[in-house]
């Protein structure tokens, strides 16, 4: 009871191709994970978690020596906090994280450029006004 040795090749090879079909789709979908990076707008500030100190671009730090106009994100690994010697990695840097991908911000008349608190106050309010409007018409008879 040997097979049909004409089917074998029909039946690997259509195996073949959907094994293809499904790394192509695994590959895809691997790109477009990579792709999926929130906009993060930093100011360039960072705090020191353990004594408070601001760090600020506009000021730099004239111990280290830092000048001015350097970001947060572009000091070197080795910076320490010059009030109590804090590693770089103990700062708490100001960021805020845009909702949406980077890549779709100059879309949807502005609102893709808001953070998620923007965006909930948008529609919340609103739908108050919305509501607002609602009940006032019970008032005009």
């Amino acid at each position: 009871m040997s097979a049909d040795p004409g089917t074998e090749p029909s039946a690997s090879k259509e195996f073949e191709e959907s094994d293809t079909e499904s790394a192509r789709k695994k590959a895809e979908a691997d790109r477009l994970r990579a792709a999926e990076k929130f906009m993060v707008i930093g100011s360039g500030t960072a705090v020191c978690k353990g004594c408070g100190y601001e760090y600020s671009p506009d000021k730099g730090d004239p111990d280290f020596p830092v000048p001015k106009g350097v970001l947060f994100q572009d000091l070197p690994e080795d910076y320490n906090c010059p009030i109590c010697g804090a590693e770089k990695a103990k700062f708490e840097s100001r960021v805020k994280v845009v909702a949406g991908f980077a890549e779709n911000q100059q879309y949807g008349l502005g609102t893709n450029s808001m953070t998620e608190g923007q965006k909930s106050l948008l529609i919340y309010g609103s739908l108050a006004l919305f509501f607002a409007l609602f009940l006032a018409g019970y008032a005009l008879e």
